[in-house]
């Protein structure tokens, strides 16, 4: 089956051109040195590693001298192994921070109880100056969606035109109208992601004045009166004190007189 798939030369060549026409990034996987030294010919910006080749050393170092950002995916493989490939990449001349991490379950479909997406998280927190991604094999798009929410900064998700067609990799995948939901969903999520800071947001601000309560007075208060529980109260709008500084205002006295449900 894999002999009648290939293609020659010419034909990555042409799609090459269409993705650039289309402005789309083109990305092949090499399993061979040549293979890679011809996509680099061709204009890939980047080399896309399989899980495989996660251990071969050999044609890692190759990889690592050619100057190209990497994108090296680690299904079925330790932690241990991780580490020891970005080492030598890193030794063979690609700094880390142009190399990103897949975390990846090399099974076709991947079973959902075996996914591990909280790896992702672990591969962030083992190696900080690389970028962290995901390679989906589930069916349907709510795990890479998921991967998407805990931080995965590239997703990878097989495509075909039909998944009744032959081959190893269709079930997998997923049809046109599916990727472009996956993308959508996958924008959305990383948009609502932020930047992690606890804050007010813009469209919040103007809601804070309606939402949020002020110090008044629950009863008619007397000048000189001592402010206490049993002549004060929060209500509806912000625009007076904040019942944040309830214990500064209690026991401080009236210096004016307050009518029912007026402001302190």
């Amino acid at each position: 089956m894999l002999k009648r798939l290939e293609l020659p030369p010419s034909a990555f060549r042409d799609i090459a051109a269409y993705c650039d026409q289309k402005e789309i990034a083109f990305l092949s996987t090499p399993f061979d040195i040549e293979s890679a030294i011809l996509l680099a010919r061709i204009g890939m910006q980047a080399l896309k590693v399989s899980s495989g080749d996660l251990t071969d050393i050999p044609f890692l170092r190759q990889l690592g001298a050619m100057g190209l950002p990497i994108i090296l995916s680690t299904g079925m493989s330790t932690l241990g192994e991780v580490e020891d490939a970005l080492e030598t990449l890193e030794a063979a001349g690609t700094p880390l921070e142009r190399i990103t991490l897949l975390h990846c379950t090399t099974e076709y479909p991947a079973p959902v109880e075996e996914v591990n997406l909280r790896a992702i998280r672990t591969l962030s927190t083992a190696f900080p100056r690389v970028a962290i991604g995901y390679s989906d094999h589930t069916e349907g798009i709510d795990i890479p969606i998921a991967a998407a929410a805990l931080g995965a900064r590239v997703i990878e998700k097989h495509l075909t035109l039909d998944r009744a067609m032959a081959g190893p990799d269709h079930r997998a995948s997923l049809e046109p109208h599916e990727l472009a939901q996956m993308i959508s969903a996958v924008r959305r999520i990383t948009s609502a992601l932020g930047d992690g800071r606890k804050r007010p947001s813009a469209s919040e601000l103007p809601n804070r004045l309606a939402a949020r309560k002020s110090i008044v007075a629950s009863r008619a208060i007397a000048k000189g009166e001592a402010l206490s529980p049993d002549n004060l109260t929060v209500r509806r709008p912000g625009s007076g004190i904040s019942p944040a500084q309830w214990n500064r205002v209690v026991g401080t006295i009236a210096m004016r007189a307050y009518d029912a449900d007026e402001p302190i």
